[in-house]
């Protein structure tokens, strides 16, 4: 379970004088740029990496647990993506139109909330900066960060941020694809910003991976996969020292349904009580993505949770999901299909009841889906230290922080 520091907003000025921003506590409409201006933004990118393994490469050896990096010997706490963010980590370079949509949305929605781009050089962060300028972002709370990197998908390799001890820190994994200058994404954050990165000595794949801030998290069986010298009592373990979580592992999709196997394709936690999980048909994957989402509901069911659904699916060699949003504060955006509008409808009804209060964004999500990932795989969360409210978990309510008063 998560352990809880009283003292830790103590910290957040610190923090803010790093990363330049405060934590959103005002709301405002958010815009996306209309079709025509996406459709005219271009790739840097000419033949971008897939989320899954792209031919020829083989996931890295797994690290084992013959020399681990110390975990953090402080009082640890890993927020949730419902709890407060300053704002969202992002790489340019490909589906830019995407990307674009998001960060205008987020900048114009969330008058507080940052977009921190890690850029190639000079040149395209000027690029960058032209194309987000002329969509209608909200530049003064846009910031760039130079670093070589591989691909788009900054959810698997990104930092895990955590507090130790009420200050910000991060965790770092060995990212399940061969991409060098990916997996150094998390200490040239932490370079730049000042934290600690803890190395966590295992292959892993950030977006299969979800957590609640009552301290449960929940990942599928791929990282037992990737990880063959380590037993799954083991992988918990791993967990609960480096980042104070309970760990439930799942079992995956078949790859023949998701390349992947993450769970970030079938499950989104809400709030501390409220859940996102894919329904999908009988007739799909033999049955199997069914039989393992109606097994999840039910565990979760048991639990406390109440539990939405929206529609998943797949067709035309592609995995669709609606759960694959992206929740920043009381901004909610959310994947849609071009060929799917009755689907869309339905996804956007539900998330307006598992969020209420939150202005939910419909995000044209038809480019990238076909390769294996949305919205959420284009994103890493950075959490304001301060994010956890006591009366939140104190007074038993199941409210996350967007219906509290801070």
């Amino acid at each position: 379970m998560c352990l809880f520091d009283r003292n830790r907003t103590l910290t957040l000025a610190a923090l803010l004088a790093l990363v330049g921003g405060a934590a959103p506590l005002r709301a405002q409409t958010a815009r996306v740029p209309p079709p025509e201006v996406l459709a005219a933004i271009e790739d840097d990118d000419l033949e971008p990496l897939p989320r899954g393994l792209a031919p020829g490469e083989r996931v890295p050896p797994a690290p084992g647990l013959l020399a681990p990096t110390a975990p953090p010997s402080g009082l640890v706490a890993t927020p949730a993506e419902y709890d407060r963010n300053l704002g969202l980590l992002i790489r340019w370079g490909s589906f830019n139109s995407i990307l674009t949509a998001m960060t205008v949305a987020v900048t114009t929605g969330d008058p507080e909330a940052r977009v921190w781009i890690v850029v190639s050089g000079a040149a395209q962060q000027q690029s960058a900066t032209t194309t987000l300028t002329g969509a209608g972002a909200a530049m003064a709370q846009v910031s760039f960060l130079i670093a070589p990197t591989d691909s788009v998908w900054i959810r698997d390799y990104g930092p895990r941020f955590i507090t130790e001890d009420g200050a910000a820190a991060s965790v770092d994994h060995v990212y399940n694809r061969p991409r060098p200058n990916d997996d150094l994404i998390p200490d040239a954050v932490a370079a730049a910003w000042g934290h600690v990165d803890y190395d966590l000595p295992l292959v892993h794949g950030g977006g299969n991976f979800h957590l609640f801030g009552d301290g449960r998290a929940f990942m599928t069986e791929l990282v037992l996969g990737e990880n063959p010298t380590l037993s799954a009592s083991q992988v918990e373990q791993l967990f609960a020292d480096y980042e104070a979580l309970e760990l439930t592992i799942w079992p995956g999709f078949p790859t023949s349904y998701d390349s992947t196997q993450h769970i970030d394709m079938w499950l989104l936690p809400a709030s501390d009580r409220r859940v996102i999980v894919g329904e999908y048909a009988a007739s799909q994957g033999g049955g199997v993505p069914r039989a393992i989402t109606e097994a999840a509901v039910a565990e979760l069911t048991a639990l406390g949770y109440s539990v939405f659904r929206t529609p998943g699916w797949r067709a035309a060699s592609t995995h669709y999901t609606y759960t694959n949003a992206v929740i920043l504060n009381r901004l909610v955006l959310v994947p849609q299909y071009s060929a799917y509008p009755t689907e869309n409808q339905q996804a956007l009804d539900v998330f307006a009841q598992a969020f209420p209060g939150s202005q939910i964004v419909p995000i044209d999500g038809s480019a990238i889906v076909g390769s294996a990932g949305v919205l959420h795989c284009i994103v890493m969360h950075v959490p304001d230290p301060g994010f956890l409210f006591w009366d939140h978990f104190e007074t038993g309510t199941t409210e996350n922080w967007a219906a509290v008063e801070p």
